[in-house]
């Protein structure tokens, strides 16, 4: 299943606009002198990264139709497989979205230490589930229309991003903006998208279920 979603959106090359967002923003934030802090680069990118795992789970779900969905359920056998194999593909594209990152800072800083790219990578890792989370219940699973995806991903993802009362992406891209030892932020961050995206593909998968 996660095969086929990959090979699916491939085919599909919706993944170019989302991809080549991401491009502009690093060659924009790495453009600037070698030297500057990395931390306060990593909060940007992974701010960013939750927006694009949104629009790249909207994107991979609206490739099929109604129709095409219902022969990928019957070859999944069960919805919840099919949700599963949905979003370790998205975690597949993030992952190496995330990797791009992390090499593009260490050449334009010329090396960065262990602990910041280890709690960048746990960042950026966090910053893809809140977006994918956000994106399942925004996309075609349950709205039928992309106008509603249009209006409700960005006012979910406004809230998670703005909120600090929310410990999900605000407090942990914060805590990295600031430059100081950000690995409790990071990791509350992680556990917590995690959760949330848990959270979001169980609802998703049974409000589907009840539906059909």
């Amino acid at each position: 299943m996660i095969r086929y979603q990959l090979a699916l959106f491939g085919h599909s090359q919706r993944y170019l606009f989302p991809g080549l967002a991401f491009l502009a923003l690093l060659s924009v934030l790495y453009g600037a002198e070698a030297g500057s802090p990395a931390p306060p680069e990593f909060a940007v990118s992974a701010g960013v990264l939750t927006v694009v795992a949104c629009w790249l789970t909207i994107t991979l779900v609206d490739v099929e139709d109604p129709a095409q969905r219902l022969i990928t359920l019957a070859h999944a056998r069960k919805l919840s497989t099919m949700v599963i194999g949905l979003v370790l593909a998205l975690f597949a594209c993030c992952a190496g979205l995330t990797v791009l990152a992390l090499i593009w800072s260490i050449v334009a800083h010329g090396g960065d230490s262990l602990g910041d790219l280890g709690s960048a990578a746990l960042a950026h890792l966090a910053a893809a589930s809140a977006g994918i989370a956000i994106g399942l219940p925004c996309s075609r699973l349950l709205v039928p229309r992309i106008v509603y995806s249009a209006f409700a991903a960005p006012i979910a993802l406004a809230v998670v991003l703005m909120s600090r009362w929310l410990p999900l992406v605000n407090p942990m891209l914060r805590a990295l903006s600031s430059n100081r030892p950000a690995a409790f932020d990071v990791v509350v961050g992680l556990l917590t998208s995690l959760l949330a995206l848990a959270v979001s593909a169980v609802a998703v998968t049974v409000l589907v279920e009840r539906r059909s």
